[in-house]
């Protein structure tokens, strides 16, 4: 896309935005909100048909390794500490050694003091083979010269008792080496005791292909090549050592006296074969100071990522038009309104994800199906508003001005918790939960403008042209009054029951209640053919015989299934300990590949990253809580603040037990799930606590059990019918999503479900028991900042007046 384009469409849309929310003027605001929401909502669809959406690996299949450095050693043998220089050397090393002479898209990043992040998508299940063994092979290299008379020296030492050769050691092959009939003829060689050249002279290395078979050429830099021929001159005719970890590759005879900074390996007589070839060459290309460890690997298949991408297209169009059903049904006519908000919403959601270059991930999708339910609660809110200003007497334009006039301050407060946690989970979070964070804030933000601005710009050409004169909801709840409050303690003591039960589900699992997110671990998922089926027995005359990375037993393992009736096809899901994913996975889809098989994905997690995660959630939840206590501070008086507080922990709190009692594993994705459940609950809570301060600022009499009673009955309809539009594409999740989007699904919908009873039943009669306990009386504080908020309206009025007359 053209830069200077769009920029300008950026500045147009913000400069239109800026005169819809300062005029005044009917017409004009009309005009320009028109102007607003065509140009921005076809600024959206260009950008996506011009740049497309950026998936996710999760989504395009390829593989995500995080890798860490571990400390090197000096000359004197003592540990050496990882540094910056050496993080970026291996940054350079890797993408010149995995990159594929430039032809793959890949894309490496520092990740902390010592690790680095390698995100390789697109890429085929081979090659993820390929390159984990190139990442793992990657340690110290170094040449030293071999004896001249290394067998016969050899032989000596064995004689006179293993006496060492003074300045030359023994040092054995990595594999024996052997003649063209197989014959092994050399073990080990003697070699001198400290290196002749280190491996940062290698400036490049690679396999070529001449008359002769397969070579590797050997590049040097300017420094290294003249050393090089220095030793060459020297060690004419004689052989060379290339040395990794200890271990001797090969040891080919120096041919020439002078290379001039470019060398090739034969391989001897025998010759070498391609995998040998290029087996040497990725070596070579290893000047690394420091060895490197695998501490994660999440690698899927394209076909396991086209499953997704199906899956998510059904839920997402599930969702759609569940949501659809469910508010022409409730608001009729409006209805159609909401719907039409939400489309917007969802193209600039994607607009802006296209714009910026995010990426969209698996939680991503997910967070996209959350975004619809929550975009349709601020309608809901409106539209509730809207009905309760008509049955006051108002006209209904008049009733529309007080319905968006009066649910802003809901919408607006509701929206801030929430981001407040995507921001606090978008910090903390890495990998594919991050693209659940960015979808969340992006629909938060695209959510208001749908709700707020396109909606009323739809009424105002509604009322203009007599389209309609008011909303016909369905009523669910009857216009009455409840004594909500007095019926508060046997929910109170509900609330602790399950509470315990939750936390007695955690305490009876222990460690098994966390998934390899946080304990560490592997897991391998396969998605079969549908009408195909493999039985656990015959995945277990698979696996047991198997061998680990380390050449240990498989270990232990277990089997899940779960259907997908989307796609008709059944997904396994195989835990076992980090190191046996790989063979696992390379086994299974060996012998079922052709026919049964149509993707799988492996994930693996070492302890160190898993107990990171476990202390990175755990602070990022105290973080947001602290955040979300802030702003309520700053927005309530301290009694609300209390309760809403309360109400939240009550509903986190119960959520991680009720999903491991269901039989899930906790995982990072728990961890977004429960920040927005936060966010949600809140939300709820803050809805009521606005209408509790509004009637108490309308005055009238009767005490604060009553009006909190009419306020919470007053909300009750909204309250019931925005849990419904949340949980229904979550419903969607649950039955028709993938075991990831069901890991998000479980506690998003438990979540919403104590959200809305904790609203009602636990927030309100906490506020009230805090009053009467310390003798507060709110009713004074409500009105007393009712009284400094108008006083600062007016001194504001009065220096703007001011400024006017000067």
């Amino acid at each position: 896309m053209n830069p200077f384009a769009t920029f300008f469409v950026g500045a147009s849309i913000l400069l239109m935005l800026l005169i819809y929310i300062g005029t005044a003027v009917h017409k004009t605001k009309r005009f320009f909100g028109t102007l607003l929401v065509a140009v921005t909502a076809l600024a959206s669809i260009y950008t996506v048909n011009a740049l497309g959406i950026k998936l996710g690996i999760d989504l395009q299949g390829g593989s995500e390794f995080i890798v860490k450095l571990e400390p090197g050693k000096n000359e004197d043998g003592s540990a050496r500490a990882v540094t910056s220089s050496d993080v970026q050397q291996a940054i350079d090393i890797l993408d010149r050694r995995l990159s594929g002479g430039g032809t793959k898209d890949m894309t490496l990043q520092p990740e902390g003091a010592d690790r680095v992040v390698i995100q390789m998508p697109g890429i085929s299940e081979a090659e993820v083979k390929d390159v984990r063994t190139k990442i793992q092979q990657v340690a110290h290299l170094e040449f030293r010269r071999v004896h001249p008379d290394g067998a016969a020296k050899l032989e000596q030492i064995k004689a006179r008792g293993g006496i060492k050769e003074p300045l030359w050691t023994e040092m054995s092959y990595s594999k024996p080496e052997t003649d063209r009939n197989g014959n092994v003829y050399a073990t080990s060689e003697l070699v001198r005791d400290m290196p002749d050249l280190e491996g940062d002279i290698v400036a490049n290395a690679y396999r070529v292909v001449d008359a002769e078979g397969n070579k590797v050429v050997l590049k040097l830099n300017s420094a290294g090549a003249k050393r090089f021929d220095e030793l060459a001159a020297d060690h004419y005719q004689r052989k060379m050592a290339i040395i990794v970890d200890g271990q001797i590759h090969s040891a080919p005879v120096l041919q020439s006296k002078n290379y001039g900074g470019t060398a090739e390996i034969s391989g001897g007589s025998k010759g070498f074969t391609e995998q040998e070839a290029d087996t040497l060459a990725t070596l070579l290309n290893n000047p690394l100071r420091n060895p490197m460890k695998i501490l994660s690997e999440s690698s899927v298949s394209s076909a396991y990522g086209q499953s997704s991408i199906d899956q998510g297209k059904w839920v997402g169009v599930a969702a759609l038009l569940i949501t659809t059903l469910f508010m022409l049904t409730i608001y009729r006519a409006a209805g159609i309104v909401a719907i039409i908000g939400l489309v917007i919403n969802m193209a600039i959601l994607f607009g802006a994800m296209s714009l910026f270059g995010f990426t969209l991930t698996m939680p991503g999708i997910a967070g996209l199906v959350l975004t619809i339910g929550m975009a349709v609660d601020a309608n809901v809110l409106i539209y509730e508003r809207l009905r309760e200003e008509m049955e006051g007497g108002k006209t209904f334009a008049a009733a529309l001005d007080a319905a968006y006039e009066k649910a802003f301050s809901a919408i607006a407060d509701s929206n801030v918790t929430t981001l407040i946690s995507a921001v606090i989970l978008f910090t903390i979070a890495g990998g594919l939960v991050k693209g659940f964070a960015v979808t969340l804030m992006i629909g938060l933000l695209s959510s208001m403008i749908g709700a707020l601005i396109v909606t009323r710009v739809i009424f105002m050409w509604i009322v203009d042209k007599n389209l309609l004169r008011g909303v016909n909801a369905l009523r669910i709840i009857p216009d009455k009054v409840f004594d909500i409050i007095s019926k508060s303690p046997r929910f109170i003591i509900a609330s602790l029951v399950i509470t315990a039960i939750s936390f007695a589900t955690l305490a009876y699992k222990g460690k098994n209640s966390f998934g390899i997110d946080f304990r560490g671990g592997g897991r391998v998922d396969i998605v079969l053919k549908p009408g195909k089926n493999i039985t656990d027995a015959e995945l277990d005359s698979v696996i047991k015989p198997l061998k680990n990375t380390e050449g240990k037993d498989i270990g232990t393992y277990y089997i899940q299934r779960k259907g997908d009736p989307a796609t008709g096809k059944d997904n396994i899901s195989i835990r076992c300990e980090e190191l046996s994913s790989a063979a696992i996975e390379s086994a299974v889809s060996g012998k079922w590949r052709q026919d049964t098989i149509d993707g799988t994905s492996i994930a693996t997690v070492g302890a160190v990253i898993g107990d990171e995660a476990a202390k990175t959630s755990l602070i990022a939840m105290a973080v947001a809580l602290v955040a979300i206590f802030g702003y309520l501070m700053m927005r309530y008086e301290f009694g609300f603040a209390v309760g809403a507080i309360v109400a939240l922990f009550h509903d986190v709190l119960m959520v991680p037990g009720l999903c491991v009692l269901f039989g899930q594993e906790l995982s990072i994705i728990h961890v977004g799930a429960l920040l927005t459940i936060a966010g949600y609950s809140i939300n709820d809570t803050i809805v009521v606590f606005d209408r509790i301060r509004e009637t108490i600022q309308r005055g009238g009499g009767g005490s604060l059990r009553e009006l909190m009673n009419e306020a919470i009955c007053k909300t009750l309809s909204r309250t019931l019918l925005t849990g419904p539009t949340a949980l229904a594409p979550m419903i969607v999740l649950l039955f028709l999503g993938n075991p990831a989007m069901l890991e998000f699904a479980m506690p998003i919908t438990i979540g919403v479900l104590l959200g809305t009873y904790s609203s009602i039943f636990i927030a309100s009669p906490l506020v009230l028991w805090y009053a009467t306990k310390t003798g507060t009386s709110l009713k004074r504080q409500v009105l007393d900042a009712q009284i400094e908020q108008m006083k600062a309206q007016q001194a504001i009025a009065a220096a703007a007046a001011s400024g006017g007359k000067t």
